[in-house]
């Protein structure tokens, strides 16, 4: 790999995670405003060990989950880590349509009070 490529591979990946730490912290207050803890997902050789955490929120709408970076954890320190990997087969355009339906107003936000 030639320098400029390297270059390049290094920004997208700074890019990338960049975007990734924007959304994380758009999950994390959304986990302040719903049930939600935090699972692993199962060992798989296929997965980076890296992203085998699991924020999972219990919305009004149904479940909606994230695999978080490790490094990215701090950010869920007030989330509970349950054993149980209860995720119940969404796809990501599920969980998108899911979360489209919560936007869209005629779901409310827990009350801690």
């Amino acid at each position: 790999m030639t320098c400029d490529h390297l270059d390049e591979s290094r920004n997208m990946q700074a890019e990338r995670d960049a975007a990734y730490a924007e959304r994380n912290q758009l999950v994390a207050a959304l986990s302040r405003l719903y049930p939600s803890h935090l699972m692993h997902h199962p060992e798989d050789p296929a997965w980076d060990p890296e992203w085998l955490n699991i924020v999972c929120i219990h919305a009004p709408c149904g479940q909606l989950t994230w695999h978080i970076m490790t490094a990215e954890l701090p950010l869920f320190s007030h989330l509970e880590v349950v054993s149980d990997n209860h995720w119940d087969g969404h796809t990501t355009a599920e969980k998108y349509a899911r979360l489209s339906t919560l936007m869209a107003g005629g779901v409310t936000v827990r009350s801690d009070e």
